[in-house]
């Protein structure tokens, strides 16, 4: 929004609601539209901008922020805290057609990676080693990738990488990575393989076969690839 030198230097609670007003003339909404999107009071918006407050709080920006995808300093005026690295723990793995009793390893089997993580996920990101072939064009085998569970972040959009349970008839789960894509009203889950085990898409609604059921559990945000072992 081109306020990088104002956010530099720090706002005032006037500038602040001037860029609150921008936003919302950006977005093509009002108060009470955004408000509701965002599950916050609407009084406590409009208590701002007439000046009768002089500022909302981090959680409050965090969920007006979220309606339309944009980092929360964005609209709150405050400085944009850098990623930095943060160990996270690997407690598992994905790999295609393998089912098993549970996702997890024993916790003897954990290990770290320290990744840089955006700061709204802090605390929240988790780790799965890839295994097999289902990804290959997009992860090699032992390339970890970085996800948050779906209630930490949004509903998937076409083109995520996200996470997925399959559950089998005999209460087997199997986790996986896919391509999520949604095509006239469908959505769909896409190997991104050179091996032609792993080419057929699969029906997130309708899967077949012995799966039950499908759950997308989380967003894929990153992926460590180690170049050394």
């Amino acid at each position: 929004m081109g306020l990088r030198s104002d956010i530099r230097g720090g706002m005032t609670p006037d500038q602040k609601r001037d860029l609150l007003r921008k936003a919302i003339k950006d977005f093509g909404t009002n108060v009470q539209q955004w408000a509701k999107a965002a599950g916050v009071s609407k009084n406590a918006l409009y208590n701002f901008l007439n000046g009768h407050s002089d500022g909302l709080d981090h959680m409050t920006y965090a969920k007006l922020a979220r309606v339309y995808n944009v980092p929360s300093w964005k609209i709150s005026g405050e400085a944009p805290e850098p990623a930095t690295p943060a160990p996270i723990w690997v407690m598992g793995h994905v790999q295609a057609g393998y089912f098993r009793e549970a996702v997890e390893w024993e916790r003897s089997d954990w290990y770290d990676v320290d990744v840089p993580v955006p700061p709204r996920f802090k605390n929240r990101a988790r780790a799965l080693e890839v295994r097999g072939t289902s990804m290959n064009r997009e992860y090699k085998e032992g390339a970890v990738v970085i996800w948050v569970p779906m209630l930490d972040a949004r509903p998937p959009r076409d083109g995520d990488h996200v996470i997925v349970y399959s559950y089998s008839a005999h209460g087997l789960v199997e986790a996986t990575v896919k391509l999520f894509q949604e095509r006239n009203g469908k959505r769909w889950l896409w190997p991104q393989s050179d091996d032609p085990e792993f080419q057929t898409p699969v029906d997130v609604d309708h899967p077949g076969g012995d799966v039950e059921r499908i759950e997308i559990i989380g967003l894929v945000i990153g992926d460590y690839r180690p170049r050394i072992v």
